[in-house]
């Protein structure tokens, strides 16, 4: 950290300490979620970076890494018809279904649904079974993180009729409402822009990797605190080594941190028992 750099950042500030994950992620893992009581609670989680910044692969390693150390129920929405990050879950075990009714039979699993045709016929047709989903899973005691890769294309998928965009509202009630539940939202995003504001601000957790424009800095450092401390901060990631910045905005904590192990040396998935919103498992996760 140079001399230059101390004088950007405000009076006070401190600066995140460097922690790589294989020393943070337990720690991590443990925390998020729970109260001051330990006890299970929803809490939100907002991944920002650019393509090939290794957001997707970070989200992974940390889902990856709350499965094996406490079974919390997780349901991965994917949409890309082609997803390397995903395939990689899928391999350490994590089971592939494609209708909201075989989450039922998984604690864990990726949604990825295989819809016919191209453009918009297939948008509709991932739309209904998202919003399916979704509905099925906003139940009492859901006790779910859910994940949304790339959320803004989620959030654009159309509608029946009049209803073009109830996905979009319903994610925002997810976001707004959703912690009473016990749902979890992770989401990931290019660029923090073009998505609800419940987004930013019902996330307490932020992962923000450096932007690939630099125009795109403030609003990036922005989701951190004040953009005079953080874009400096932003600015010292190694790129290289797939840096980021972990903050919670409500303990005021950071750590700058990377992913510093393969995925694939992480232990495979138990088979585990249906997920708890079907058969009455209420335990703390």
């Amino acid at each position: 950290m140079t001399e230059t750099t101390l004088q950007q950042t405000a009076p006070g500030f401190e600066w995140p300490e460097e922690i790589p994950w294989s020393e943070l992620g337990e720690e991590f893992t443990d925390t998020w979620g729970r109260n001051a009581e330990g006890k299970f609670e929803g809490e939100h989680l907002e991944v920002s970076g650019q393509s090939g910044s290794g957001k997707s692969y970070a989200e992974a390693t940390i889902l990856h890494q709350r499965a094996l150390r406490r079974d919390t129920p997780i349901v991965v929405i994917a949409t890309k018809l082609d997803d390397a990050t995903v395939e990689r879950l899928i391999a350490l075990g994590w089971p592939r279904v494609k209708t909201a009714d075989e989450v039922r039979t998984h604690r864990q699993c990726v949604f990825w649904p295989d819809p016919k045709g191209i453009g918009h016929e297939r948008e509709e047709a991932l739309e209904r079974a998202i919003y399916e989903l979704l509905t099925i899973l906003w139940v009492k005691d859901s006790n779910t993180v859910v994940v949304f890769d790339e959320i803004g294309t989620v959030e654009q998928l159309p509608g029946p009729g009049r209803h073009r965009r109830r996905l979009q509202a319903l994610i925002r009630q997810y976001w707004r409402e959703g912690r009473a539940l016990g749902i979890s939202v992770v989401a990931s995003k290019q660029r923090p822009v073009g998505v609800v504001r419940d987004q930013h601000s019902e996330s307490r957790w932020k992962i923000v990797f450096p932007p690939a424009d630099f125009g795109d800095m403030p609003r990036f450092a922005e989701l951190l605190g004040r953009p005079r401390d953080w874009t400096p901060v932003l600015e010292s990631l190694d790129q290289e080594a797939h840096q980021f910045v972990i903050r919670n905005n409500v303990l005021k904590i950071a750590y700058i941190t990377w992913i510093d192990f393969p995925l694939e040396s992480m232990p495979q998935l138990p088979k585990r028992s249906e997920h708890p919103s079907y058969n009455g498992d209420r335990r703390q996760r």
